[in-house]
């Protein structure tokens, strides 16, 4: 369990114990940085966001002073530039919104996650037979089925937080891909 799995990989909880599942949103999870890392994100979006004014700016006012085919060419890899920075900014603030998004499933669950109930049958006994106590001995049945059902329920709904958890990372991811930059010189397509 300590190798981390793809978001949206199905997973089986039913076999953890409730300490493995409370684990599993504890270690490594750290939504103020994979917030702040998504902020970058975003960041480097608006900036290419920005760039493509700047680029296209730079390739209108080429006109006047570059002319013939050594201006067509600069214009035309400016232009290409300007269109790459333009896909890229998209798919930066996407890869940034699913980041923080992914942030707030992750601490959502670790605000969720109820704490293990202990249910040690061996214990109970123990402690029920030295109390000398002939109505904790009496009633010692009903106790340990209901601690045992007490900790199967926070178990249960340990489960239910990761695989919400789950659903939500992997509906978190964006579908979109960085493509290759342009090729930036005058005689490239």
């Amino acid at each position: 369990m300590s190798e981390a799995a793809a978001p949206g990989e199905r997973r089986r909880y039913e076999s953890y114990s409730h300490e493995e599942l409370k684990a599993e949103v504890e270690t490594g999870n750290e939504p103020g940085e994979a917030g702040e890392i998504g902020a970058g994100w975003a960041e480097l979006g608006r900036q290419l966001h920005d760039s493509i004014d700047e680029l296209v700016t730079l390739s209108g006012s080429s006109e006047q002073l570059w002319q013939g085919p050594a201006g067509e060419a600069l214009r035309a890899v400016l232009d290409r530039a300007a269109h790459w920075s333009a896909e890229t900014a998209v798919a930066s603030a996407a890869v940034g919104d699913a980041v923080a998004r992914q942030a707030e499933a992750a601490a959502r669950a670790r605000a969720q996650m109820p704490e293990p109930v202990g249910y040690d049958p061996a214990a109970m006994i123990r402690d029920a037979a030295s109390s000398g106590s002939i109505l904790a001995l009496a009633g010692l049945s009903a106790a340990l089925t209901a601690r045992a059902a007490e900790a199967e329920s926070a178990r249960q709904r340990a489960v239910d937080v990761l695989y919400a958890r789950d659903e939500a990372l992997a509906s978190a991811l964006p579908d979109v891909s960085f493509s290759a930059p342009p090729p930036l010189t005058s005689g490239s397509p």
